[in-house]
């Protein structure tokens, strides 16, 4: 499976992120103001990664994914996951403590995006709900020419700004020669610190 890449710019981010069924951590998002208030199968940014896995095994996972090697990002597909497919956490490469700074999750919809997109909507409607006025920006529908030079798979995205960071909420739905090659439709949600989308942006590619 293929997932959204770091390199459609802006605050398009991540490799991998999820969907669910609702009500799962948003739970725990309840009167929420902060970033670090929100969860992905209990983790949240500011967290520890040695709270959740094996030292030794975040560093066999760790891999630096663009020119500038600030942050590694560690993949994780575990049986503990109540909701997600995979998960996967950028961390300062140079951090003994691990402390994470983006977390994306996803679940694939193989040629279900109409199912997607309804489940995408319900998210926005609980996003909306939990935040006084969120600052928002509805991406619409936008066609992924640096993804598939054949203009045929399309990124349906919002985003949400808060205190200290922001969330994501993407369907990716690939075009009949991406899906040819192995990608699947899937739902997306990433949350990030200030300072890992500012390093995204400015920094990640230098």
């Amino acid at each position: 499976m293929t997932h959204i890449g770091h390199g459609e710019k802006v605050l398009v981010m991540r490799v991998f992120i999820a969907v669910l069924v609702l009500i799962f951590s948003f739970q725990s998002w309840t009167k929420a103001e902060d970033i670090s208030d929100f969860e992905i199968e209990g983790m949240s940014i500011g967290d520890s990664l040695l709270d959740f896995f094996d030292k030794n095994h975040i560093d066999k996972k760790g891999k630096t994914l663009y020119p500038n090697k600030d942050f590694k990002a560690a993949t994780f597909i575990s049986n503990k996951f109540q909701t997600y497919d995979d998960v996967q956490m950028h961390y300062l490469s140079n951090d003994n403590k691990y402390i994470i700074h983006s977390i994306s999750a996803n679940i694939d919809y193989p040629n279900k995006i109409s199912d997607c997109l309804k489940v995408k909507e319900e998210i926005n409607k609980d996003i909306r709900s939990l935040f006084n006025n969120p600052k928002e920006e509805d991406w619409g529908k936008r066609v992924l020419d640096n993804v598939d030079k054949s203009l045929q798979s399309y990124a349906y995205q919002n985003v949400y700004y808060l205190k200290g960071g922001s969330i994501i909420i993407s369907c990716r739905d690939y075009g009949q020669i991406k899906e040819d090659e192995g990608h699947f439709d899937y739902l997306a949600i990433m949350i990030d610190s200030d300072y890992f989308v500012d390093w995204l942006n400015n920094k990640a590619y230098d």
